[in-house]
């Protein structure tokens, strides 16, 4: 049942690179982008009061990648904490201030512990640490924007300044729907991503091909066509990660030693 469709080798070696969880080693077609995250959270290394950040853009256009990316630099190179929490799994302000201490080592508190309970143990963390930037993915689904983000930004000035947040969102900044006071404790910047163009998705799914595909399998032509098809609709490197990978598991399926035109479903 399982194994008739599977050919010893087959086109496909590692899903994993065409997965939108995949944070590759240099994003492709951002450098800028990525330089003016790592200019806000830098401070945070040298105990210096770091820039609030608010990245937008549509989907699949490399927000996520493009902080994760630089969060992973952060932790590596320096003794800066960094944490990303996604507001789709935790959209309350409790879950989300939980989720925070947990990953900055404590223990999971028990449920339904108050927030100042909560604000007060990530002060204590603070003040024995030397900084941590916190990304908020997803920050269009926290349920409580204006109350999260006044919370951090207390604790942040009780700490000396020593907390950053990058804020991820689909909306731009005059829908993302934070009260005059929030927005003015928050005093956020704000770096907006535009859609990928052809030559980038190319440029992307050619080193995606590299890792994901077995060599020969996948013509520079099925790649172009990809490229140039989502570039035209939308530019959603997402939607060309996951035609690429339709295909491989197409091809997978049928026996094929390399991806077809016809295994492109669009």
């Amino acid at each position: 049942m399982f194994n008739k469709s599977k050919k010893r080798g087959g086109v496909l070696r590692s899903e994993a690179y065409l997965t939108p969880d995949h944070v590759p080693d240099e994003p492709v077609g951002r450098d800028r982008e990525i330089e003016r995250i790592a200019e806000a959270v830098r401070p945070l290394t040298k105990r210096r009061k770091p820039e609030n950040l608010l990245v937008y853009g549509p989907a699949g256009v490399g927000k996520t990648t493009c902080v994760k990316h630089v969060f992973q630099r952060m932790e590596e190179q320096t003794t800066a904490k960094a944490v990303y929490i996604n507001a789709w799994q935790y959209n309350t302000r409790p879950s989300l201030l939980t989720e925070l201490l947990i990953q900055l080592g404590y223990p999971a508190p028990r449920k339904g512990k108050p927030v100042d309970e909560l604000l007060s143990k990530i002060r204590e963390w603070l003040d024995k640490n030397r900084g941590v930037a916190v990304a908020i993915d997803e920050f269009d689904q926290l349920q409580e924007k204006t109350e999260v983000v006044y919370d951090l930004q207390i604790v942040n000035e009780e700490a000396d300044s020593s907390l950053g947040v990058v804020m991820v969102s689909n909306q731009p900044p005059e829908r993302v729907q934070l009260d005059p006071r929030s927005q003015s404790r928050l005093n956020c910047q704000t770096l907006r991503f535009n859609s990928y163009n052809a030559p980038q998705l190319q440029k992307i799914l050619e080193k995606r091909v590299e890792q994901a595909f077995r060599p020969g399998t996948v013509s520079d032509e099925v790649i172009e066509e990809i490229a140039e098809q989502v570039a035209d609709k939308d530019g959603d490197c997402r939607k060309a990660l996951s035609i690429l990978l339709r295909a491989g598991r197409k091809a997978d399926q049928q026996g094929s030693n390399k991806i077809a035109m016809e295994d492109l479903e669009m």
